[in-house]
């Protein structure tokens, strides 16, 4: 008889949660839909409702207040700062919204929590979408719906991770998101086809997808302050990549095959040599290269650098080297070389010195 009990009980139990789960999503769609913007409201008229001041188009803008920009009575700007009542959801309402700004303010639905509701998928011509300062843990699925969006910036948040739904944002141009608990990226980014920036900063990302050598358009990345991103061969074949920026971080290994690379910051790693695909880095456009390998390990360089054939500048300060190879001494158009801080007896500067005013004349060395 108890196992029966047990069993019924188990049953009522299921049915509850089902009906919960129901209620829920029909809440959430309730949520989504009901937003009372009224027949005639205009948008100056919907901004007063607010219960704090929204000063339309201000002779001075500043980044420290809230304000909204108004052409022909639509607005289409709203930037919202240090507000301490909350977010109506009329703001909803405003559909030729193009710029969503909030700064440490939070929504009147969240209870008292920072996070995007998800009627902003009511806001159909935004495209650009700014969040700092909240208590966001995670975007909704439905931020895929945005399909206007290019512009998403996030920080100083406790993300833990993107939907797969943001692989959605086809337009999508600039990704940023900093000062965050980000670990993972979806595979789905691989699927922002007009992504031209990306910027992952001060997170404790571990990895980073396959799928991001499927980005194409990518011309700019940025990866800093990740102390437990280790390597970034995902980081290849890239037609469009020109600036690589992946400082303080704990990388071992090398991009590849990055045609228009010009510049490439990658001091503070743990970078032990440079190895053959450093060869691969070649800007194919003929356009001078600035390579910064600052505070790392190096105590190789291949000889497959030689391939170089543009690059200007190359900072190699607070390595482990003890030893060239003689190919570099071929890189006519290398105008800046840091040596200084390595295993380098005196003997050797004054060698190497001797076979660079040789070689190169021009060359500035800095031992």
């Amino acid at each position: 008889m108890k196992i029966f009990y047990i069993l019924q009980l188990i049953y009522l139990l299921n049915i509850q949660w089902i009906i919960n789960a129901n209620l829920n999503d029909a809440t959430k769609s309730k949520n989504i839909q009901e937003i009372n913007c009224g027949q005639n409201k205009t948008d100056s008229e919907i901004t007063d409702s607010f219960p704090f001041s929204v000063q339309l188009n201000p002779a001075l803008t500043k980044s420290s207040i809230t304000y909204g920009l108004m052409t022909n009575g639509r607005i289409n700007y709203i930037q919202i700062v240090d507000e301490k009542f909350c977010i109506p959801s009329n703001i909803f309402c405003l559909k030729y919204l193009e710029t969503l700004i909030i700064n440490n303010s939070y929504f009147c639905d969240s209870n008292g929590r920072n996070y995007l509701p998800e009627q902003i998928i009511k806001l159909k011509k935004l495209q650009t979408l700014k969040i700092s300062h909240v208590n966001l843990i995670s975007l909704p699925n439905i931020i895929g719906n945005l399909s206007s969006l290019k512009d998403l910036t996030i920080s100083h948040v406790n993300l833990r991770f993107l939907p797969k739904t943001i692989g959605n944002l086809f337009n999508l141009k600039d990704l940023s998101i900093s000062h965050a608990n980000l670990a993972f990226l979806p595979e789905t980014i691989g699927n922002l086809s007009h992504l031209r920036y990306l910027s992952i900063c001060n997170t404790p990302l571990r990895s980073l997808p396959k799928t991001i050598s499927n980005i194409k358009s990518l011309e700019r990345i940025t990866l800093k302050y990740n102390p437990q991103l280790q390597s970034i061969r995902n980081i290849h074949d890239l037609p469009a990549l020109y600036t690589l920026d992946i400082r303080h971080c704990s990388i071992q290994d090398l991009p590849r095959n990055l045609p228009k690379l010009n510049d490439l910051y990658m001091s503070s790693n743990k970078l032990t040599k440079l190895n053959f695909d450093i060869g691969t880095l070649s800007n194919k456009k003929n356009k001078s290269q600035n390579f910064e390998f600052d505070n790392n390990y190096i105590e190789l360089i291949a000889p497959e650098i030689r391939h170089l054939h543009t690059l200007s500048r190359l900072h190699l300060a607070q390595n482990q080297l003890h030893t060239l190879p003689d190919d570099i001494f071929n890189m006519t158009r290398l105008t800046y070389l840091n040596l200084s801080n390595n295993n380098f007896s005196t003997y050797d500067n004054q060698h190497l010195n001797k076979r660079f005013s040789e070689t190169n004349p021009e060359l500035k060395v800095i031992f």
